[in-house]
């Protein structure tokens, strides 16, 4: 299986794959910043379960801790948001972007208060 990752190009075109897999020094060149940035930020998001992560494909153990080898989308969304870059507040402004950009009809849910207890009295 290809392993893909997410670019963002010179004049601000971000690409994502359908499947990302990325190294935490892929996750540092895509936001323009060092690798101990991303990978203190992604321990951080491992302890507070903020995102899945997925063990399949490799893991390294650092001190008492599993941190998975490879990173998929929900870790590099979850880092956009935890780290001050530009190339991140890039990513963020397009995640944005694809959340409004779909404009939907409005969900309408409807609760019947009565039960059928009540339906049968009358």
């Amino acid at each position: 299986m290809k392993r893909e990752i997410i670019t963002i190009t010179e004049n601000g075109k971000v690409s994502v794959p359908d499947t990302v897999q990325m190294r935490d020094f892929e996750i540092a060149e895509l936001f323009e910043v060092m690798i101990p940035t991303v990978r203190s930020n992604i321990r951080a998001i491992i302890k507070t379960g903020i995102a899945t992560v997925d063990l399949t494909n490799g893991a390294t153990l650092v001190g008492c801790n599993v941190v998975p080898d490879y990173h998929g989308l929900d870790m590099v969304v979850a880092l956009a948001f935890r780290i001050q870059s530009f190339k991140a507040k890039l990513f963020r402004e397009w995640i944005m972007l694809k959340c409004i950009a779909n404009e939907r009809q409005p969900i309408v849910l409807q609760y019947n208060c009565y039960s059928n207890s009540l339906r049968e009295q009358n």
